[in-house]
């Protein structure tokens, strides 16, 4: 057990420093972006937070995750085929399941807490624009 977790460490690490390391940052960024712009959506309709929403609430489940593949399903994927173009750079073989898990965690960590936070704060100013009315 020890041995394999020091062997996902240091694969990711090597992902880190390796040849197209500025994936962890442009892909996040993206990611940021897209989440902020549904964020805004979901505050002017009138929705919860994502993130809250999609834990809290089961019945909206479905059209939250609908929503958000509908947004970043392409992003995930070539997230997923840069992993893929990494592994073969540093490792010189590819395995897909870690390529998903690491592509799929670059983009939808950071698109979901940018669309709850987004959602959060333009809720917050429309209510005090309300309240000082």
């Amino acid at each position: 057990m020890y041995i394999f977790l020091g062997s996902i460490i240091d694969n990711i690490a090597a992902r880190l420093t390796g040849p197209i390391n500025f994936r962890f940052i442009v892909q996040p960024l993206v990611a940021i972006a897209l989440g902020v712009r549904d964020g805004i959506m979901d505050a002017r309709e009138g929705t919860p937070p994502f993130l809250f929403d999609l834990v809290s609430k089961p019945q909206n489940r479905k059209r939250q995750l609908k929503s958000t593949l509908k947004s970043i399903l392409n992003s995930v994927i070539i997230s997923i085929v840069i992993d893929g173009i990494a592994q073969y750079l540093i490792f010189k073989h590819v395995r897909p399941v870690p390529a998903i898990i690491v592509g799929t965690f670059v983009i939808a960590v950071p698109y979901a807490l940018a669309r709850g936070i987004t959602n959060r704060i333009i809720s917050l100013k429309k209510k005090k624009v309300v309240e000082k009315e």
